[in-house]
């Protein structure tokens, strides 16, 4: 796999100059699925491995929504359990416990 890993980052590089580090991660888990790698470990893998080259990288879309970036998806993005567990918290406390001094 490491390899593969490898030949892959080399590619990406030759052939579009810079390396999609979550899709690349993403073929290389499906190619050697029979191992049962955690996708994390191969990103991790391609990480190091483009760094290796001094290869330009790109994260996908996908990954600014695993991020949760509140400025490239707007001031309120955070999940529905968030949501819920704040609303439920500021509801039980008593009104002198929210405010701030100062």
């Amino acid at each position: 796999m490491r390899d593969d890993a490898h030949c892959k980052v080399q590619h990406a590089l030759r052939t579009k100059g810079i390396v999609n580090i979550i899709g690349l991660s993403e073929e290389i888990r499906l190619k050697n699925l029979a191992e049962n790698i955690a996708r994390e470990d191969i990103e991790s893998l391609v990480m190091e491995i483009s760094q290796l080259y001094g290869a330009p990288i790109e994260f996908d879309e996908h990954v600014l929504t695993a991020l949760d970036l509140p400025e490239v998806l707007g001031p309120d993005n955070r999940n529905d359990l968030e949501k819920a567990l704040r609303e439920r918290t500021s509801a039980e406390l008593p009104t002198e416990l929210l405010q701030l001094d100062g």
